[in-house]
């Protein structure tokens, strides 16, 4: 009877063992894939927001944000979910103000970053898009639209051979009435990648209003008239005081 005894507790011991162990290899995806440090959590928000699963990358930033603060992509990429979510907010002008702000400080942290000052065109393009087709507010949307503009040209002086921010620089110069800039910037694109997604539609429609587009000697007549006149009288006075000494 001892030895029956002494057989029975070494079964279930060993069965106890097998549990443990089976329960450790089939822990559920979520709980063995949770990230531990906020480079982990900042990966898992690039990814959802990939996904177009922006709730949960918005928790995924602010997890990777709450264990370190001063993580500058980490707020870049809360910045983006915010700028991508915000069609789907009850107050898209309060989720872009959000999102600027965030951009705002992801660029305090790091300003050498030509993806983050993309993210920041894109944040002001999407805002003065809102006050001009949504407040018809076209005053400010300019505003915006103008420092998109400069947030692309400082992304292209910290990354010259950027294809990314070349396009953008392109989109918004046409998106501002000035198509004939812009076919240069989309010309950019093609010879730093040929194969750049959108691009020849892109470029062809450019090319077609840039032919439409009034000539800068036309639009500016009488600036030029006005420029030519102040030079020849310049000169005229040269001369004449030249004579008299």
């Amino acid at each position: 009877m001892p030895h029956i005894c002494f057989n029975m507790r070494s079964r279930t011991t060993v069965l106890a063992m097998l549990l443990l162990v089976l329960s450790i290899f089939t822990l559920p995806p979520v709980a063995a894939n949770t990230p531990i440090n906020a480079v982990g959590w900042y990966t898992l928000g690039r990814t959802l927001t990939d996904e177009g699963n922006y709730t949960e990358a918005l928790q995924a930033y602010n997890q990777s944000l709450t264990l370190d603060p001063s993580y500058a992509e980490a707020w870049n990429g809360l910045a983006d979910v915010l700028n991508r979510a915000n069609r789907y907010t009850n107050d898209p002008l309060a989720t872009l103000n959000l999102a600027l702000e965030a951009s705002n400080r992801s660029l305090e942290l790091n300003a050498s970053s030509a993806t983050a000052w993309i993210n920041h065109g894109q944040i002001l393009y999407n805002i003065g898009h809102y006050y001009q087709d949504q407040l018809n507010d076209k005053i400010t949307a300019s505003l915006y639209y103008n420092e998109q503009l400069d947030s692309f040209n400082t992304a292209i002086s910290v990354e010259p051979d950027n294809a990314d921010a070349w396009f953008n620089k392109a989109y918004a110069l046409c998106g501002m009435g000035r198509c004939t800039e812009g076919v240069v910037a989309f010309q950019k694109v093609e010879a730093l990648d040929p194969s750049y997604p959108n691009l020849e539609a892109n470029l062809n429609m450019a090319e077609k209003l840039a032919a439409t587009e009034t000539p800068f000697y036309v639009k500016y007549d009488v600036e030029i008239v006005l420029a030519v006149i102040a030079i020849i009288g310049a000169a005229l006075w040269f001369i004449a005081v030249r004579k008299k000494y």
